[in-house]
């Protein structure tokens, strides 16, 4: 109980106090917008943060690039603009003094993807919280989509989710992901290379390549393997099959060892600061909160190199079920008799990458 106190008392400090002075130019920005932020209690604060008025939040951001950048920004079009023309280095400094505007608990911890209409980070205690809703989310609009859909039970979904956050005093951008799928995009990018070495091929652009559709663009590409091309596509269909279930297979393992540990990867680059968090099992979702994420995440740092084991592993496997199998389809496939797929067009929507730095 001493312990529960001296935390709340502690978190009840202002954030001046808790994680240093905010940025200058972020201070002046909430001045002029709403000077009275700076007399609210911590939990005020945050609500107010992830529930911040558009026009609020708007009048910041042009406050924000004014002082660090000298622009001037008279609409929401203007700052659009602007941040089109932002390379790594501007994208960084603008995310670095924002995410004191966006960001909860101690670490300033800001989830960079959508979330239901209505819900913010604050309606979730821990990763495990959040990450749970959102498989549920997936799994019922599967089974809609696809009545015949059977829903997977939970071992952890997450992939590759987008966040930032301060590690140490230190701005980062984050991926969070699953140890299965952390192993899976190994296994993809290995196997990948694997088929291009066995089958050489390239992609071109399609004809309707870049051409506008609705509010988006379309994105196509066609395959040249120098005749091979059902051969390849074969070879792939058998390798995303062969993915899949090796996938379902990690996802079983981890869960079942329940190791409840947490693998970090610094992936920085100059003006990329960016960290990977690797959870082992949901065991070590329920373990973290947004609100200390990284004060939770320290005690259950594990050593990659576990992880490296498992993915030698697999990436052993897989050479051995490439290479049989291109064998058998280059001796046996017949590209008349291959199973229809349906084609699918992709289009991205104006603006979708806008929020990718």
């Amino acid at each position: 109980m001493k312990d529960q106190r001296a935390r709340t008392s502690h978190e009840r400090q202002p954030s001046s106090t808790r994680f240093g002075a905010l940025n200058p130019a972020l201070r002046r920005a909430f001045m002029r917008v709403n000077p009275a932020y700076f007399t609210w209690p911590i939990e005020a604060q945050e609500r107010y943060r992830v529930n911040m008025p558009e026009h609020d939040a708007f009048r910041l951001r042009q406050e924000v690039v004014k002082t660090l950048f000298g622009i001037h920004a008279h609409t929401e079009k203007d700052l659009t603009k602007i941040s089109d023309r932002f390379g790594d280095e501007e994208h960084l400094a603008f995310n670095r003094v924002w995410l004191h505007a966006a960001g909860v608990g101690e670490d300033f911890f800001f989830l960079n993807e959508f979330l239901d209409e209505g819900k913010t980070l604050l309606d979730f205690d821990t990763l495990y919280e959040y990450d749970y809703d959102d498989h549920c989310f997936q799994e019922q609009a599967r089974k809609e989509q696809t009545p015949e859909y059977v829903v997977k039970p939970y071992r952890g979904a997450l992939y590759y989710t987008w966040a930032r956050l301060f590690i140490d005093g230190a701005f980062h951008y984050a991926s969070l992901c699953m140890a299965a799928g952390y192993v899976y995009s190994h296994l993809d990018e290995s196997g990948q290379e694997k088929i291009s070495a066995l089958i050489p091929h390239r992609y071109v652009k399609a004809k309707d390549h870049g051409k506008r559709e609705g509010k988006g663009t379309i994105f196509s590409q066609r395959l040249e393997a120098d005749g091979k091309e059902p051969q390849i596509e074969e070879l792939q269909r058998r390798f995303w099959d062969y993915l899949s279930q090796r996938f379902e297979a990690l996802r079983t393992e981890f869960d079942g060892q329940a190791r409840k540990a947490v693998y970090m990867e610094d992936l920085s680059r100059h003006n990329d600061p960016h960290m990977t968090f690797i959870f082992s099992d949901k065991t070590a979702l329920q373990a973290v909160r947004f609100r200390q994420f990284m004060r939770d995440c320290r005690p259950l740092i594990a050593d990659r190199a576990e992880l490296d084991v498992v993915i030698r592993r697999e990436r052993e496997a897989l050479d051995k079920y490439l290479e049989f199998t291109c064998q058998d389809i280059l001796a046996n496939f017949d590209p008349k008799v291959a199973p229809f797929r349906k084609k699918r067009k992709i289009i991205i929507a104006d603006g979708a990458l806008n929020d990718v730095l």
